[in-house]
């Protein structure tokens, strides 16, 4: 299991990730955070590569959590 170092992870996207999960949708996420959606994934990416996690899946319906 590799380690998670908090004081590596840029905390504005933590902003980003509640409201992806807020939201269910990248989209959506990006205009309550006035990014484009393309930041937000961008963001979104960066997240998952610090954390080692995919975070969310997509659906029909927007994006879900991951267990």
């Amino acid at each position: 299991m590799s380690r998670i170092h908090l004081n590596r992870i840029d905390l504005n996207l933590l902003t980003v990730l509640h409201r992806i999960h807020t939201e269910g949708s990248l989209t959506r996420a990006g205009v309550a955070l006035a990014m484009t959606q393309p930041a937000v994934s961008h963001a979104l990416k960066r997240l998952r590569e610090s954390l080692g996690d995919e975070l969310f899946t997509r659906t029909t319906h927007g994006v879900r959590p991951t267990p």
